[in-house]
């Protein structure tokens, strides 16, 4: 019999949290500048959040290139790009 890794308990998180995450962002901006996904990084990948990077990955190849997550003369979540990604999940084309 093979050893089944447990899953890692879910929770809901508010859409805006999620892209402002660090670990959404890094999967953006790695994506973005055309480098390869890295999932073997355990300290990043904790507590289930290789999710989170790949969310952002593929929100990076979805969304309009000039769309920044977050707006440059405020340093704010961009909410265009939160919306954009609300809607990108419920039209299925982010795997959640």
């Amino acid at each position: 019999m093979t050893d089944v890794r447990p899953q890692a308990e879910t929770f809901q998180a508010p859409l805006d949290e999620i892209v402002w995450n660090t670990t959404f962002r890094r999967g953006f901006a790695e994506a973005r500048s055309g480098r390869t996904p890295r999932y073997d990084d355990e300290v990043m990948f904790q507590d289930g959040l290789a999710w989170v990077y790949e969310w952002g990955r593929q929100f990076a190849i979805l969304a309009p290139p000039d769309l920044p997550l977050v707006l440059p003369e405020e340093g704010a979540l961009n909410p265009k790009a939160v919306e954009l990604f609300r809607e990108m999940i419920i039209q299925g084309e982010i795997c959640t």
